[in-house]
């Protein structure tokens, strides 16, 4: 009997030893690409602004309403990867700001900017339909240059 429980204890240490090492190899590999949701620290979210940008009182005030309106589905305006880089040369100040505030009438009427992206990003039901003075639009577009 005594045999049987050193064996029993020997195998369940190798089945930890072998579990531990199998779980800190996966942090490892998941760590060195990049994947870091096990770090406790998580950076602090603040938009990209590059030394380029002019920071005037309206850049600012654009920001603002950005980072508390536009943040929660688009990250920042100049990332490599973000389409929201150059959006104001591409379609003009005034397209912008019907986009921003009647997205939904654009799909309606069938306007091929708005169904391309739409399209492009599986057709999500959220649509940009904000009720923004003019003066806000302008800031935010300000901010978007």
């Amino acid at each position: 009997m005594n045999k049987l429980i050193k064996k029993l204890w020997k195998i369940i240490l190798g089945f930890s030893i072998l579990a531990s090492v199998l779980i800190f190899g996966i942090i490892y590999i998941l760590k060195v690409n990049g994947i870091t949701e096990f770090d406790s620290d998580k950076p602090k979210y603040e938009p990209l602004v590059s030394k380029d940008d002019e920071r005037t009182p309206e850049f600012e005030k654009g920001l603002e309403i950005f980072l508390n309106d536009c943040r929660k589905c688009h990250v920042t305006k100049g990332r490599l990867h973000n389409y929201l880089d150059g959006i104001v040369d591409k379609v003009g100040v005034d397209y912008l700001k019907l986009y921003i505030t009647k997205q939904d009438s654009l799909t309606e009427n069938k306007d091929k900017y708005a169904l391309a992206i739409k399209e492009e990003w599986g057709n999500q039901a959220n649509s940009h339909n904000f009720k923004y003075s003019e003066n806000e639009l302008n800031l935010l577009i300000e901010y978007l240059k």
